[in-house]
């Protein structure tokens, strides 16, 4: 796919999208806008951020840029190891795929049947991070009728038995793929679906499909130091990029005065635990003060 279908994809779910002449943007939530596809390096004009800002009511944007670019320095967890393999592995790693592989199933799955079995997995994993859901009530079954329409997605599971333990969503989107979705049964962790599930799919894309780059996503707003250290422990790496943030004009000339980005920061950090709005809130910020505004 490209990325006019991937917008198209999300607005398939009910974001709202904004296309510019380089990028399109979808409310990522309902104050912030997030470049499409995410994991794509944007170089937007001025020009382009206020036309997403004239279009859509929100209080900035966020977007990946290149090295050379002004923004946060950061990172993108991507596997590019065209010699992917066990390995590749370090010794503890390799033994918990080996467990997986002989305990779990592993193999394409249709996405009706991720939408019938998967739930499970999905509040799991939103319980064990701490996460909120984007994909409640009737946006669960809009996401995979929405993915089964549009061309490069593909459903991965591993099954102990007939249990759904583990699914994955990838994204082919030109000469890459994006993980997209990754989601995990608690009761069966002891039999390592995630860890068979993702050597599976990332070896068949890099190795026999000769995919250039697998991508599982950017340096998150929020510490998530656990998720990301699983991801390294299967191969992937941090590839640097930068990440900028753009507040509208208004915003941005308040959130300049140290006082009020002391307040605004204190604020976040006492409700941190309440929300995962917060949380995010506090990272936007960071961002954009160690990206130099």
């Amino acid at each position: 796919m490209d990325a006019a279908a991937y917008a198209k994809f999300l607005e398939a779910l009910g974001h709202k999208v904004v296309a510019t002449s380089s990028a399109y943007w979808y409310d990522a939530n309902r104050f912030f806008f997030l470049s499409a596809p995410p994991h794509l390096e944007y170089r937007p004009s001025a020009a382009e951020v206020r036309e997403v800002f004239r279009q859509r009511r929100c209080l900035g944007v966020r977007f990946a840029t290149p090295l050379a670019s002004h923004g946060k320095l950061s990172f993108q967890i991507v596997c590019d190891n065209r010699a992917y393999g066990l390995e590749a592995l370090s010794g503890n790693v390799r033994s918990k795929v080996r467990r997986g592989l002989k305990r779990c199933t592993v193999a394409p799955v249709d996405f009706s049947v991720i939408a019938t079995a998967g739930r499970k997995a999905h509040a799991d994993t939103l319980a064990r991070q701490d996460r909120e859901s984007g994909l409640d009530g009737e946006r669960w079954d809009r996401f995979w009728q929405a993915a089964a329409a549009t061309p490069g997605f593909e459903g991965w599971a591993a099954w102990t038995g007939e249990n759904l333990a583990a699914f994955l969503v990838s994204v082919n989107v030109g000469d890459s793929v994006e993980f997209m979705v990754a989601r995990s049964c608690s009761d069966d962790l002891g039999a390592y679906p995630n860890n068979a599930l993702i050597y599976t799919v990332t070896e068949e894309m890099l190795v026999r499909r000769g995919v250039r780059e697998i991508t599982f996503g950017l340096e998150a707003l929020e510490p998530v130091e656990a998720l990301d250290q699983f991801k390294f422990g299967m191969g992937f790496r941090a590839r640097p990029i930068r990440q900028r943030i753009v507040f509208r004009p208004w915003l941005a000339s308040v959130l300049r005065l140290s006082s009020v980005r002391a307040m605004v920061r204190h604020y976040c950090v006492r409700h941190a635990q309440e929300a995962v709005f917060w949380r995010k809130a506090e990272g936007l910020l960071r961002f954009a003060e160690e990206g130099g505004w």
